[in-house]
């Protein structure tokens, strides 16, 4: 069996196997041997070991620390109650087991959308089953709740009183689209539109 260097899935220098040892091709051989669903297996399985409180401690850090990147553009007391949010939220004592916590690549998308609204209120925080972070706002009986996926990607959905008759609708856009795809809604009741 000859050892193979590979880099980014190419092999990028061979070796012949005559030049190792008997003991280094019995390995070689028991290596190449292992299944390769095994691996991914064991890569998979490692978060199992880890603790609820862990994995939610590493969530609750990195949005944290996400948050202090851009902490110049929002008010200090916004900072203050999203860390306060945060660790409600992702509290194990209250938390699912099963459940992921937040993602990061959720959170960034969050981070941005409020940066780029400049919302009026803040607004209630969740997570759903993919750990995405959901934020919702409530003005009187109308309800904005809007689901951060990655890559900028959000969900809204909205319920709202027209004339005492209720209204719902649900889009899946860009970050940089959600206030034209809200038009029909009134999003100023919700984000400061003026600032932009």
């Amino acid at each position: 069996m000859a050892l193979q260097i590979v880099k980014n899935n190419k092999v990028i220098q061979n070796f012949p196997p005559e030049i190792f040892g008997k003991d280094s091709q019995e390995i070689a051989k028991a290596l190449s041997e292992i299944p390769l669903w095994s691996k991914q297996k064991v890569i998979k399985d490692k978060d199992k070991f880890i603790s609820l409180e862990d994995k939610l401690y590493e969530s609750r850090a990195y949005c944290k620390i996400e948050i202090s990147k851009v902490a110049m553009y929002l008010p200090n007391e916004w900072r203050t109650h999203f860390f306060k949010q945060l660790d409600n939220l992702m509290d194990a004592v209250n938390w699912e087991a099963d459940d992921p916590p937040i993602t990061g690549a959720s959170f960034n998308t969050f981070l941005r959308m409020l940066l780029e609204l400049w919302p009026v209120k803040h607004p209630g925080l969740g997570v759903s089953n993919d750990g995405n972070i959901i934020a919702a706002w409530t003005t009187g009986r109308d309800r904005l709740t809007i689901e951060c996926f990655p890559n900028d990607k959000v969900r809204w959905v909205v319920s709202r009183y027209l004339e005492d008759e209720r209204e719902s609708a649900a889009v899946i856009t860009q970050v940089s689209r959600l206030i034209a795809t809200l038009q029909p809604y009134s999003p100023s009741d919700w984000f400061d539109i003026d600032k932009k």
